[in-house]
């Protein structure tokens, strides 16, 4: 039996998903929405393709980046959860955007989650050299770059 909010959300998804897609080609469909502190249930049902360890590589490499490009604006991202889903190829990264001091702003922090589809786990993430370097895969990187600037242009 669905809930409302699970009834809401397939709808919402439904308008946001053509407003939020990437164009044709080779890049990676992206779907951005209002994130949650907590697993939704179809995260739990579904199982996450990352461990608890690849999800914090990951997560830290994204931190990482952040620095130097999504965070130095308006805004700073905490980048709270990422599951992967290997049978829909998708992952959500579950972040937190807090209003640097001085911007205009209806709340402290906002709750959002960025969908990216063809990625399906750690692999797709995350690069490994053969040394044991790991940086964030250029097209996950691209994904997070996209998704990250429509959050923060639709921010209230």
């Amino acid at each position: 039996m669905k809930t409302f909010l699970g009834i809401l959300l397939t709808g919402m998804s439904a308008l946001l998903l053509p407003a939020c897609s990437a164009g044709s080609g080779a890049s990676p469909t992206i779907e951005v929405g209002d994130g949650g502190p907590v697993e939704t249930r179809e995260e739990t049902l579904s199982g996450n393709a990352l461990s608890p360890a690849q999800a914090a590589i990951a997560l830290k490499l994204i931190d990482d980046i952040c620095g130097d490009t999504w965070c130095s604006g308006d805004y700073n991202f905490g980048f709270r959860r990422l599951t992967c889903n290997q049978a829909a190829k998708s992952c959500t990264l579950t972040m937190q955007v807090f209003p640097r001091e001085g911007v205009q702003s209806q709340k402290r922090s906002y709750w959002r989650s960025c969908k990216t589809f063809g990625f399906h786990g750690f692999s797709s993430l995350v690069s490994t050299m053969s040394n044991g370097y790991q940086s964030l895969d250029n097209d996950y990187y691209d994904a997070l770059t996209e998704c990250t600037s429509r959050i923060v242009s639709h921010l209230p």
